[in-house]
């Protein structure tokens, strides 16, 4: 069995794989830049709440020294609270001596999950005269850090889609530009093929009209001079004319094959559901209606099926089937099996006989037409048989081959690309 290359099909996907990967790298690098920018930013941010928490801190420690020398603390309660409420972003202000004891303390609720708390000691010539805790929401300041980290993802995408995009027209100049001539090439290709093909067709009907007319005049005359003279024909003359009469004959078998081929060869395939036991049975129960004297042991498998042209597969089995009926036509018990089986992974039909079968030294001239192995006088045929079953196996995108041996029959297998269903 001989594989079929496999033919080479340009990678439509392959630049779009290119520019995934390029887009790709892009939104890794923006994305790390624009998470160190924003936890830079972060920390500056962080840092200048800090020092403005600092530098409050300080100046309520310079307000509250006087009146704390003094003992006013009615005076240091009402700064505090003025203080507090003139700082909405202060969640929490409280004085405790040195002691620990708790002076005075004001609060606001918050749900926030960003605040930062820092103390300062308010002193006097070395001396601590109250411990001040200040915590501040600075929310406002993370609100601005996610304005800007939606900017920059906004500009980032942006981006990415103008850089996608022009990288796409690149592409598609260089790359499917070509590819869609190659496309308009071929399509003017089969264009082209259809024509030379109805040409062929045309070509083809013309030459078997043209044939067949002196073929019918040959043995017309050759069967008028069989019947109006046989009288003064001797034996020799009329086996000349039966002659002549039965190469008449294969001549328009010959014809009829070569036409068969060529139509078989071209043409739409019509993909369905098919029952090739259903069919073999059915080819056989033809077979053995032409020649109701044969005995022949017939053993099909059931329910084979497949998906193909169910006009193109019968003529498969129908030439392989005939011809297996043909070649144990000279056997004592001639058997005939149809099944599939299994060969290389995958499921093969295959058509046994215990006929003639041939020398495998000539098996790669079995599907070439015109080609016989056995002489007219043996075996009746025109040779073309097989290499119309080749084309329609060929043209399901399957493979077909044969093991023999001379005097004991041989086994045709054959694969369909859909294979079955």
């Amino acid at each position: 069995m001989t594989e079929q290359p496999p033919t080479s099909q340009p990678e439509l996907f392959s630049y779009r794989r290119v520019i995934a990967g390029m887009l790709a790298v892009l939104l890794l690098v923006l994305g790390l830049t624009n998470y160190l920018l924003l936890h830079q930013q972060r920390q500056a941010q962080l840092a200048e709440v800090e020092t403005q928490l600092n530098y409050q801190l300080q100046a309520a420690a310079t307000f509250m020294t006087e009146p704390l020398l003094k003992y006013q603390f009615a005076d240091v309660e009402q700064f505090m609270q003025q203080w507090s409420a003139h700082h909405e972003d202060v969640l929490l202000f409280e004085a405790h001596t040195p002691t620990g004891h708790l002076l005075s303390r004001f609060s606001r609720q918050s749900e926030s999950p960003f605040v930062i708390t820092r103390r300062h000691p308010v002193t006097y010539q070395d001396q601590t005269l109250l411990t001040l805790t200040l915590s501040k929401d600075y929310r406002q300041a993370e609100i601005i850090l996610q304005e800007m980290r939606n900017r920059l993802l906004l500009i980032s995408l942006t981006i990415t889609a103008v850089l996608g995009l022009m990288l796409w027209l690149v592409f598609r100049h260089l790359a499917l530009a070509p590819l869609e001539r190659e496309i308009s090439k071929r399509r003017q290709a089969e264009q082209e093929l259809n024509a030379t093909n109805k040409e062929l067709d045309a070509f083809a009907y013309s030459i078997s009209h043209d044939l067949r007319a002196p073929l019918r005049g040959i043995d017309g005359f050759s069967q008028a001079l069989l019947e109006d003279y046989h009288d003064q024909l001797d034996d020799t003359g009329q086996d000349y004319l039966r002659r002549v009469r039965a190469g008449c004959s294969r001549m328009g078998h010959l014809i009829d094959d070569m036409l068969q081929l060529s139509r078989l060869s071209r043409g739409e395939i019509n993909w369905r559901r098919v029952d090739l036991s259903a069919m073999a049975i059915e080819s056989i129960a033809e077979l053995q209606k032409n020649e109701a004297q044969r005995q022949v042991e017939v053993a099909i498998e059931p329910n084979v099926q497949v998906i193909g042209d169910p006009v193109l597969l019968r003529a498969v089995l129908d030439n392989l089937l005939g011809n297996a009926w043909k070649f144990t036509g000279k056997t004592e018990q001639p058997a005939i099996s149809f099944g599939t089986v299994q060969k290389d992974g995958r499921t093969a039909c295959f058509i046994r006989d215990n006929g003639a079968g041939f020398d495998m030294t000539y098996a790669d001239k079995v599907f070439t037409a015109f080609q016989r192995l056995h002489s007219p006088k043996e075996f009746e045929g025109t040779g073309i048989g097989l290499a119309t079953v080749q084309r329609i196996i060929h043209r399901h995108g399957g493979l077909i081959w044969v093991e023999a041996e001379e005097g004991k029959g041989a086994v045709f297998y054959f694969t369909l690309d859909r294979g079955t269903p």
